[in-house]
């Protein structure tokens, strides 16, 4: 169950389970693995600043956390239901393994071991740090949540979230997001073409929130970190046939990590050796932001059958992932109104041009001339006025 547990929170944390590795192996100790989440400039020169090294976890948490949001640029006007598993894998390269470090290039978290060939390494800064011996296997960056929505007339609600029972070493793991999504399509698609009607444009927010509590084994309280992540894109979707749409999304993204709590290392003995940091206090405060700026993503979504909706893609933010929500599934309680639809409704005739009203010209005519019209009220005037011959004829009934 142990070993278990720390797999299970590398795997799905990608970052604070750290093994027990002694320092003849050439690892990082849980000491040093944890003294990195502590900011101590001026304290012991064992115990130098490193947020580099465990900066790649949120790095690799933020992409995933500000992924998989929408799974259609189009959200319908009747009621409809989502609920899936979307997970985005990353895999880990060298920039996850290395960072720069006092003019060179040092392990991260999920670097590599010393040479035991050779002396150790040691700056005039402290000892060098190498790597996590558990973190350092893995190869792939994930972390799962189980995800649904609710859409009513063009606009969505996304809830997300994941919560573990206390495990060995883990003490807590939740993960709390909520989004919206709004598509602007119905307003526009009606004016357009045929050919470009299955275009649409939709707005996406984000916000994830989780916290993690890890207690390594031989040491009393706790690593507690929290992890905040927040993303706004824009969604350009097409589809060229009914069940098929490729997306494109353009948009920011902000990922954050802070460390807290208390450690107190209880650990007597490291490999038969006496332990140097037997009742030293950790105190985990520093912070760390991750790949935040702008966000690049290609997407294709399938429509199989009423309800089975997957979707893959690929983003970029700082670094590649790959969204995959094959387990996703969305049910639309009734049919939109084609573009068709909508402009009859609307009485807008596509490519129709409005013809102006001839107004009334000065004279109060439609286009004759005074004089004409003058000579015309004369005839009407003559015409109304009695004849002499009528007259003598009145006369003579008389």
């Amino acid at each position: 169950m142990k070993e278990l547990a720390k797999f299970s929170f590398a795997l799905l944390l990608g970052a604070t389970v750290l093994a027990n590795a002694w320092d003849s192996d050439g690892w990082a100790s849980t000491y040093e693995s944890m003294a990195a989440f502590e900011n101590r400039p001026d304290g012991d020169p064992e115990l130098f600043n490193r947020p580099g090294y465990v900066k790649p976890i949120i790095d690799n948490l933020g992409n995933v956390l500000n992924s998989n949001w929408f799974a259609s640029a189009t959200v319908g006007g009747p009621l409809g239901f989502e609920v899936g598993i979307p997970i985005s894998l990353i895999f880990l390269g060298d920039d996850d393994k290395t960072f720069n470090e006092f003019g060179m290039s040092s392990p991260t978290i999920f670097g590599g071991h010393a040479d035991m060939t050779q002396p150790p390494q040691v700056l005039a800064e402290g000892p060098l740090v190498y790597g996590n011996k558990t973190l350092s296997n893995l190869s792939v960056f994930t972390y799962p949540y189980l995800q649904t929505a609710l859409s009513y007339y063009h606009a969505r609600l996304v809830l997300r979230g994941m919560f573990l029972p206390s495990i060995s070493e883990l003490q807590k793991f939740n993960l709390f997001g909520v989004g919206a999504q709004y598509s602007f399509g119905h307003l526009f698609q009606y004016m357009l073409p045929p050919a470009a009607q299955p275009l649409d444009v939709s707005v996406v927010l984000g916000y994830s929130t989780s916290g993690i509590s890890y207690q390594p084994e031989d040491y009393s309280g706790s690593l507690d970190l929290d992890i905040s992540a927040f993303t706004f894109d824009i969604v350009i979707g097409y589809k060229p046939v009914y069940f098929f749409e490729v997306m494109m999304t353009l948009g920011y993204q902000y990922a954050n990590m802070k460390a807290s709590g208390l450690l107190t290392c209880l650990e007597k003995e490291i490999g038969g050796a006496p332990s140097a940091h037997y009742g030293e206090v950790i105190t985990p405060n520093i912070s760390v932001n991750g790949n935040n700026g702008f966000k690049f993503g290609l997407e294709v979504a399938f429509s199989l059958g009423s309800s089975f909706h997957p979707v893959v893609g690929f983003d970029y933010a700082g670094k590649s992932s790959f969204t995959t929500n094959i387990l996703y599934f969305k049910q639309q309680f009734g049919d939109d109104k084609t573009p068709d639809e909508i402009a009859k409704e609307k009485g807008y005739v596509r490519g129709a041009k409005k013809e102006k009203a001839e107004e009334p010209d000065a004279a109060g005519d439609s286009g004759e001339s005074p004089e004409s019209g003058e000579a015309a009220a004369d005839e009407s005037a003559a015409s109304e006025a009695p004849s002499d011959d009528a007259e003598e004829e009145d006369d003579y009934e008389e």
